[in-house]
């Protein structure tokens, strides 16, 4: 994509979705690292500007940056360029006089034709959180909405980074943070925490958003968020044309939890001990108060995803029900694919407190589901006889015969008559990974951006030419000038007269040789 590279080097820092080198797992990261000590938080939903917002605003956007009138050109033609929505009939279906008649061939698929998502990959999509569903699409621009979206959007992260500057005010009782906002996060050597005691504390806001969703962290009063979120909803009105409630932009205290990403955003109070040498080489320890940040997996959220996928009922105790989509395959090839999913919900949660806890729940539901649907299949009575035959794991396999058991395992797979069977993974919590604590960089940038930005510092004109007068002062030459001395050259001699120090040097050592 051309416009790519020339936006992705001027986005803010705070913007992860839609964007190369990042994704959700950055900013749970970033939150863990960043946002310990804020009491406030707003939490904020922009979904109306990836659905609908004018066209004219956008190219105003992209103006400031791209001046090709073609591809200006290309860009405001599928923006204003009509989508069209089929006629839907009564009770959602189409109009008998556009409604095309379905043949009921089965459809061969073609050697370069892909084939359709797996049933695991399909499971985990619809495990997708709130933030991460929704998908802008601006007319016929396609794949280009979601930059789009990230150009408009930058509007907003570019003011909401002028008023953290602004909003910082330090205060030296406050020895956890520095007094250069430069920082951007508290002392390495206490990870995640801030004292939360004292009269006076630092003043410090911090912002982060992924797609159409933003979180801010105020630690000051409760009205410092007020006047935020007034002013968030004024410059959305004026600059994207949409006028927000404040339903839209949630204030919320750090002791209720905050979700964002299908994680809670919470504290817990701890109480250290402090050491320090006070006066005449006395070690002196005092009780300090401090809290801890805690991002923990929503286990709710779970079980209201797989009520919705029909793999459990109930609420306070929900109950597993049968995989039916998977009635039909085989034991082995079940298997692999719900191992598939539970790899892919490990790694999601990979950043989570609670990340054994909801794993553990989640392989539990699966084990269940999958037993319940074996009992059926193979015409057993109960979960507790398919664990006998094919084990906790459900390794082992299960054939349909008269006394329901299984012949020797080793003896099926030496003759070749079973595939050998995958068992279902995190049977057990010792099984189930712990949370990865590995501390999060400061002032992380992936390596493309970094490029991205010395090639941006080139092109300022002042920056360039300092930059080359540097090399001519120390006597040093650029490979540009070596290339078109040897091209003129060969135009002008027919051979290459010049030759580096680096050659000459050799040259002078094979003589004397």
């Amino acid at each position: 994509m051309v416009l790519e590279p020339i936006f992705e080097a001027r986005f803010s820092r705070k913007s992860h979705a839609f964007r190369p080198g990042r994704n959700a797992h950055t900013v749970i990261r970033t939150i863990r690292s960043n946002f310990a000590g804020y009491l406030w938080f707003l939490r904020g939903d922009l979904s109306e500007i990836l659905d609908d917002i004018d066209a004219d605003v956008v190219m105003g956007c992209v103006e400031k940056v791209v001046r090709d009138k073609k591809v200006l050109n290309l860009i405001k033609n599928a923006l204003k360029s009509p989508v069209r929505i089929r006629e839907m009939g009564k009770y959602g279906e189409e109009s008998r006089n556009k409604k095309k008649r379905k043949s009921t061939k089965k459809k061969i698929l073609n050697e370069n034709e892909p084939k359709p998502d797996p049933y695991w990959l399909r499971t985990f999509f619809d495990f997708a959180p709130e933030e991460a569903a929704k998908i802008p699409t601006y007319g016929y621009c396609g794949i280009l909405s979601p930059l789009l979206a990230n150009v408009c959007l930058n509007e907003l992260d570019q003011m909401m980074e002028e008023k953290i500057v602004d909003f910082f005010r330090p205060n030296k009782l406050d020895s956890i943070w520095k007094h250069s906002i430069d920082d951007r996060c508290h002392n390495p050597s206490w990870p995640e925490f801030v004292p939360s005691s004292g009269k006076e504390k630092t003043r410090k806001m911090e912002y982060i958003r992924y797609g159409g969703h933003f979180l801010i962290g105020v630690r000051g009063p409760r009205e410092d968020a007020v006047q935020i979120r007034k002013e968030i909803i004024e410059f959305c009105e004026r600059k994207f044309g949409i006028r927000l409630d404040n339903s839209k932009i949630d204030i919320e205290h750090i002791t209720r939890g905050i979700q964002f990403l299908d994680h809670i955003i919470c504290r817990r109070v701890i109480y250290p001990t402090l050491r320090y040498t006070g006066s005449g080489g006395k070690i002196v320890s005092e009780k300090g108060v401090g809290t801890l940040l805690s991002v923990t997996a929503c286990l709710q959220q779970c079980i209201r995803q797989f009520r919705r996928l029909k793999f459990v009922k109930g609420d306070k105790d929900p109950e597993p029900l049968p995989c039916t989509p998977m009635l039909y395959s085989g034991q082995a090839h079940t298997n692999a694919q719900m191992n598939k999913f539970l790899e892919t919900m490990a790694d999601w949660y990979r950043y989570a407190d609670n990340r054994k806890k909801v794993v553990g729940f989640c392989a539990y539901v699966i084990r269940s589901s999958l037993a319940k649907l074996y009992a059926a299949r193979y015409r057993l009575k109960s979960r507790a006889k398919v664990y006998k035959i094919a084990l906790r794991d459900l390794s082992r396999p299960l054939r349909e015969n008269s006394n329901n058991s299984a012949p020797e395992y080793s003896d099926l797979l030496r003759m070749g008559l079973v595939d050998a069977i995958e068992g279902v993974q995190f049977s057990h919590m010792s099984l189930i990974p712990t949370c990865d604590y590995t501390p999060f960089p400061r002032n992380w940038i992936p390596d493309h951006e970094q490029v991205l930005h010395e090639y941006i510092r080139l092109q300022d004109p002042k920056f360039f030419c300092e930059l080359h007068r540097s090399i001519k002062r120390q006597g040093l030459s650029l490979p540009q000038d070596e290339i078109s001395e040897i091209v003129w050259d060969y135009k002008t001699l027919g051979v290459r007269r010049y030759q580096s120090s680096g050659e000459n040097e050799l040259n002078n050592g094979l003589q004397k040789v």
